[in-house]
C-alpha cells in the first residue's frame, strides 16, 4: 500500500493519542507520573518488517492481543528487557530487578501493564476512527522478537500486507522505550482511515 502524508499524519496522531491514554493509565497503576512520546510512526510491508526492525534475533518481552470488531487485526507491545525489568520492580515495590524469565509475580504484572498499554492504544484507536474495537484478554511471551512475531503471523486470519509500527518513549520512572504494532485483518486499515475520507 503507498501510504500518503496525510494518512502517516492521522497515524502519528492515533499514536501521539494512543500514548496518551496509556501513559495516563499506566501512570495510576505505578502511582508516578508517566509521559510517552511518538518519534516515530510508519507503515511496513510484512516482507520487509525484519529488515526495518532490525532486531528480530534480540530476545525482547511482548504482550499481545486480538482485536475483535468491525477494523481486526493483532496488537503486539515489544519491551526490551532491561525494560521490562524496570517496570515490573516498580510496579511491585522492589528493592531490586527481578528475573523476568522466572518470576510469576513479575510475569503477572507484565501482563497487567501489557494489558494497559494495548489496551489504551487500541481504545484510544476506535475512539479516533470511530471504528468499533474491542481488545482481547492479552498474552506474554519472552523471546526474540522474529520467533514471536512469526507465531503471530501464523495464527488463523487474513491478515494486511503493510504493519503499523508505533514507535514510543516512555519517561517518569526511567526512560523506556518500545514498540506498539498493530498487523491489520486484510482492509482494516483502509477502513479506519477511510472514516476520515483519506
Amino acid at each position: 500500500m503507498e501510504i500518503s502524508a496525510i494518512r502517516l499524519e492521522a497515524l502519528k496522531e492515533i499514536g501521539n493519542i494512543g500514548s496518551g491514554h496509556a501513559a495516563t493509565a499506566l501512570s495510576k497503576l505505578l502511582q508516578a507520573r508517566i509521559d510517552m512520546s511518538v518519534p516515530k510512526v510508519w507503515l511496513v510491508p510484512l516482507e520487509k518488517l525484519g529488515e526495518a526492525l532490525g532486531e528480530y534475533d534480540t530476545v525482547q518481552v511482548a504482550l499481545y492481543l486480538k482485536v475483535e470488531g468491525d477494523a481486526p487485526g493483532k496488537a503486539i507491545f515489544v519491551l526490551p528487557i532491561e525494560s521490562a525489568r524496570v517496570i515490573a520492580q516498580k510496579l511491585l515495590s522492589l528493592p531490586e530487578r527481578p528475573d523476568i524469565f522466572s518470576d510469576e509475580m513479575a510475569q503477572s504484572a507484565l501482563q497487567e501493564v501489557g494489558n494497559i498499554l494495548v489496551s489504551s492504544f487500541i481504545i484510544a484507536l476506535s475512539k479516533f476512527s470511530g471504528v468499533l474495537l474491542h481488545p482481547s484478554i492479552p498474552a506474554m511471551a519472552i523471546d526474540m522478537v522474529g520467533a514471536i512475531i512469526d507465531g503471530v503471523l501464523l495464527e488463523e486470519g487474513i491478515i494486511d500486507d503493510d504493519v503499523l509500527i508505533i514507535d514510543t518513549k516512555l519517561s517518569g520512572v526511567k526512560e523506556v522505550e518500545g514498540k506498539f504494532f498493530f498487523i491489520p485483518s486484510k482492509g482494516s486499515l483502509d477502513k479506519l482511515l477511510g472514516v476520515f475520507g483519506i
